[in-house]
């Protein structure tokens, strides 16, 4: 099916960059092809069982996924094109799609962690192997990495001095609009979503308690940038809400359509910028960047120690005292330690795959420092059941919970009582998950 007239012809294979709106990635080769193939593959390795017994992508993950790829080929399709959707391994499918429609080169996503850049560096090798060239671009975060006045190699591992160095010069470029038209192969197969079953999953319905219900893709996306922003002034009160635990609007709730994104890291902060030249700027307002910065320095510490992050000692190399004790890893799943804060977030986590980033510091604590579980066993079990699971964002922070990470204190160890009584201090989100429905 390859096309005719010496077009030039791009494959895009879409990753963790599901939009269209400031995607490099789609950019570049709509700009420098004739003819592009945006492709999405279900890699079914990331549908299988983890080493603790949780799938890798659990069924609230999974339903939002498919709604997010829907969407990209709505999106598509409003602009003249398509997206192929597969299912299988991405470095023997997209070669074979190259030979099929003639493309000369493949564009994607960079990534950073240990499973996702070994299938890059496969994928490559059996491009070359075929004549195809490889183009990578970073879509995820809000720092340019080419911008910043340090290799990750030699960034601070510290949070604090990365911010005071990043902040000091302009890292930050111009979101990338949207293509407006884009051309695809005449009679292009496109395929169909797979149904849930052949990856693993089952139906699930979100606990009708949920904080916030998650509906995947680029639309949903920046519907709810645009109702925390400008329709409810949410961000002008970030700073004195972000700890809540009740409720759509105590924080942002972009994380999800962010790790799968639906939404750019720069597209929040310039709608940030913009409503501070209008309406207000505060310590509200910087501070949803502040957090956005948080997350490029998990992103960045991911690249620098890649592997290490997945190991029980961490980069710290320091040998803790905990245990596989899959009798205490599963009181703690269930909501059952006898700790009703706990217990109250841990219900909220498996009924909605989703936590407050305050229950998410406090459960976490509670394995490894209260019952001594191997932290790897929480992050596991987080990867499973998190909507907005980021690979980087979570082994970073539980490695930083388990004191195995680059906080300068010993452990990272919160007092539950202290925390109850400072952020549930009327019982209202215990009695919420709590109760049995």
């Amino acid at each position: 099916m390859k096309q005719k007239g010496g077009e030039k012809i791009g494959l895009v294979w879409l990753r963790n960059d599901l939009r269209l709106h400031d995607n490099e990635t789609l950019t570049r080769a709509v700009a420098e092809n004739d003819v592009v193939v945006p492709v999405y593959v279900f890699d079914t390795r990331n549908y299988r069982t983890s080493t603790y017994g949780f799938k890798k992508t659990g069924d609230y993950r999974l339903r939002f996924v498919l709604e997010c790829v829907a969407n990209m080929r709505q999106n598509l399709r409003a602009i003249g094109g398509e997206l192929v959707i597969k299912t299988g391994i991405p470095e023997d499918i997209l070669p074979e799609l190259c030979e099929l429609y003639g493309a000369t080169t493949v564009y994607l996503s960079q990534e950073v962690a240990p499973e996702e850049t070994k299938v890059e560096a496969e994928l490559q090798q059996r491009l070359q192997a075929v004549g195809v060239g490889m183009k990578t671009y970073n879509t995820a975060t809000l720092l340019t990495k080419e911008r910043l006045p340090f290799g990750v190699d030699k960034m601070p591992d510290m949070f604090t001095a990365f911010r005071w160095e990043v902040e000091r010069v302009n890292a930050i470029q111009d979101v990338l609009p949207a293509p407006t038209h884009i051309n695809v192969p005449v009679g292009m197969d496109a395929g169909e979503l797979p149904d849930v079953a052949a990856l693993n999953g089952a139906p699930v319905m979100i606990d009708a308690r949920a904080a916030i219900a998650h509906v995947g893709g680029e639309r949903a996306a920046l519907a709810r940038l645009q109702e925390y922003v400008w329709e409810t002034d949410g961000v002008a009160r970030y700073f004195d809400t972000r700890n809540g635990l009740v409720g759509r609007d105590y924080s942002t709730k972009l994380s999800a359509w962010l790790a799968a994104g639906c939404v750019s890291a720069r597209m929040i902060h310039h709608t940030v910028k913009a409503y501070e030249r209008e309406r207000v700027a505060n310590k509200s307002t910087y501070w949803v960047t502040f957090e956005l910065l948080w997350r490029d320095f998990f992103r960045f510490n991911m690249e620098k120690y890649h592997c290490e992050l997945f190991f029980s000692q961490g980069p710290k190399r320091k040998t803790k005292d905990h245990t596989d004790n899959y009798e205490l890893l599963h009181r703690w799943i269930n909501g059952e330690t006898g700790s009703a804060f706990v217990d109250a977030n841990m219900n909220e986590l498996r009924l909605t795959g989703f936590m407050s980033n305050r229950g998410r510091q406090i459960t976490a604590s509670y394995l490894v420092n209260d019952l001594k579980v191997k932290w790897l066993m929480g992050a596991a079990y987080f990867e499973s059941l998190l909507i907005d699971y980021d690979v980087c964002s979570n082994y970073g922070n539980w490695a930083y919970i388990a004191g195995v990470g680059n906080d300068p204190r010993q452990d990272r160890y919160f007092n539950i009582d202290k925390q109850a009584a400072t952020y549930d201090a009327d019982g209202a989100y215990r009695r919420l998950w709590l109760q049995k429905q």
